[in-house]
């Protein structure tokens, strides 16, 4: 392994645990019981873990990850749906996505160590070097535009997904109770 693969682990490895913790609380206020928060951290460091494995399974493109995103829309639109406001609902559904979405934007990190190491992260050469297709147009063929391009498209399409799909079983929810009554 190089110098970049160990910082990606270790920084993936403070963050899936270190931002599990207010995520965590928030569950273990929606579920009131006693003992519950270690549930959830167990939960969603599991989750992250998942989300690392999807990340090496693209080889670093987040295709895997964005496709979590439609699992944990569902996932996470059912579990809340009965248990909090709609509101509270959204607002939780939008941190769980950012949470999801931090092994993909821990790869933001990689044009700074390709930077430290000597590379010039600005250029189109540089990037063929380094291993960004050749057929990209500037600046997405630079390790800083590909990268960039990587980690916003990402977080995007996940946060869009996981509160989309959540929204869309708040509504279902909604419709089906109104037809109950």
């Amino acid at each position: 392994m190089d110098s970049a693969e160990y910082v990606l682990i270790i920084v993936n490895l403070i963050a899936g645990f270190v931002f599990a913790i207010p995520i965590a609380k928030i569950f273990d206020k929606l579920n009131r019981k006693q003992k519950s928060f270690s549930r959830y951290f167990a939960i969603l460091v599991g989750v992250y873990f998942i989300e690392c494995i999807a990340i090496v399974m693209g080889m670093g493109i987040p295709v895997f990850s964005i496709g979590l995103a439609f699992i944990w829309g569902i996932l996470f639109g059912f579990w809340l749906q009965s248990r909090i406001s709609r509101n509270k609902v959204l607002k939780t559904s939008f941190f769980l996505s950012l949470y999801s979405s931090l092994p993909a934007l821990s790869f933001i990190l990689i044009p700074l160590i390709a930077w430290t190491s000597g590379r010039n992260i600005m250029n189109g050469q540089e990037g063929i070097r380094f291993g960004i297709p050749g057929f990209l147009p500037g600046p997405l063929n630079t390790i800083l535009g590909f990268y960039l391009a990587i980690t916003i498209g990402a977080l995007v399409l996940k946060t869009v997904i996981t509160t989309s799909e959540v929204r869309i079983l708040l509504n279902l929810g909604k419709k089906s109770t109104v037809s109950q009554n």
